[in-house]
């Protein structure tokens, strides 16, 4: 097995995951201290293999939500590379999918971040010794001085109770499928609408079925917990954990997409091209029902969200279990305001949700973690 010693591991090679390293790096960090591993060949995968597969246009997020800690640096890389308006969606400058990866790309390459990542690895569990953390993989272990755990939420996909349908799989599962001229999309949110769009492009017959009639939200959540003014009454819950967890599920908007998502939708719905669906769906036999009426079941694409990994469950659990590390009574890691679990251990995203409220699992959620954890970082590096 291949031992490997490291000065700070980023676990995970996500937005969020690249966010910290391109942060740390920005702001001062050396690249010899810093390694990034992730399950996959290269930086950001998941999330290219992600959109690609609903073929996303425009992200949800603003134009200063990127994996730089400088918040012009996109707009400035759109300027100095000509890229028209069309780019930038709306007042809040949505930036188009082709946009922000590039920006991603020549950031990783000018960094040379790549050159950090160790992929094609699981972690499979992490303990603590005196030499510090030792991460255990497939094939090697890492010893690093410091931690970051940002992981994410993309391995976890949520079905429905009726999800065993033989036909029935996530819009993000891995496995080959064979696409079907007759699909029925479950799930109203940004997801399932950049999915249904694509699928009539390719000329599919397309039922969509929703709870609830589709819902507009140009975020998330309310722009105002982008900020400490927004999250005055979440902060004042203090460690009232079950309080800050339904603060945040309240809060947050799942089953919603932007307005420019929805009318599009709502227009091929009008026309005819997309069958809408409002109820919930019902399992009998091989087929779904919705309110009693039989639903076209003979290739159904669930886009019903993902999930965070429960510690316990995890490679989390060896050093949860040896250092009796707090849970809050929800079951996620009690982190301080740097988002760190205990000396020299962070963890970001779906993690921090409790920390840094709803937009925790966002691209702002990646930015706000490394203006948490970054100055934790190059101060300890000071004091050596």
């Amino acid at each position: 097995m291949i031992l490997s010693h490291t000065r700070l591991l980023i676990i995970g090679g996500g937005i969020h995951g690249t966010t910290l390293a391109v942060s740390y790096l920005e702001q001062g960090g050396s690249r010899e201290d810093l390694l990034i591993i992730d399950a996959n060949d290269r930086l950001l995968a998941n999330w290219k293999t992600q959109t690609a597969e609903i073929e996303m246009t425009h992200l949800r997020s603003t134009r200063v939500h990127h994996v730089s800690s400088n918040p012009h640096a996109l707009k400035q890389f759109a300027t100095r590379h000509d890229y028209g308006s069309n780019h930038f969606k709306d007042r809040f400058g949505r930036p188009s999918l082709a946009l922000f990866n590039d920006h991603c790309d020549r950031t990783i390459q000018d960094l040379e971040l790549e050159s950090r990542l160790i992929g094609n690895e699981a972690v499979q569990s992490i303990e603590r010794t005196e030499e510090g953390y030792v991460v255990t993989t497939t094939n090697r272990r890492i010893i690093a001085e410091t931690v970051i755990v940002s992981t994410g939420q993309s391995s976890t996909m949520h079905l429905p109770e009726w999800g065993d349908l033989p036909t029935c799989r996530h819009v993000f599962a891995k496995e080959d499928v064979r696409e079907r001229n007759v699909v029925t999309i479950v799930g109203g949110g940004i997801t399932a609408l950049h999915y249904v769009i694509a699928r009539v492009k390719q000329g599919h017959l397309v039922t969509l079925v929703t709870k609830r009639p589709l819902e507009v939200s140009q975020f998330d959540a309310d722009r105002s917990f982008m900020g400490p003014k927004g999250l005055r009454a979440f902060y004042e819950l203090d460690d009232n954990w079950r309080e800050k967890r339904a603060f945040v599920k309240r809060e947050r908007k799942p089953g919603t997409s932007p307005n420019d998502l929805v009318l599009k939708v709502k227009r091929l719905i009008r026309d005819g091209i997309i069958h809408h669906v409002i109820g919930e769906p019902v399992r009998d036999g091989s087929r779904l029902f919705v309110d009693g009426v039989s639903v076209p079941s003979e290739e159904v694409v669930c886009c019903t969200g993902i999930r965070p990994i429960d510690p316990n469950q995890s490679f989390l659990r060896p050093l949860l279990e040896q250092l009796d590390l707090p849970l809050t009574p929800c079951g996620t890691p009690v982190l301080d305001e740097t988002l760190a679990w205990t000396d020299d251990f962070y963890m970001t995203g779906p993690y921090a949700d409790l920390i840094l409220g709803p937009f925790a699992r966002a691209i702002y959620g990646g930015q706000e973690a490394a203006r948490r954890i970054v100055p934790q970082l190059l101060k300890a590096k000071q004091k050596v």
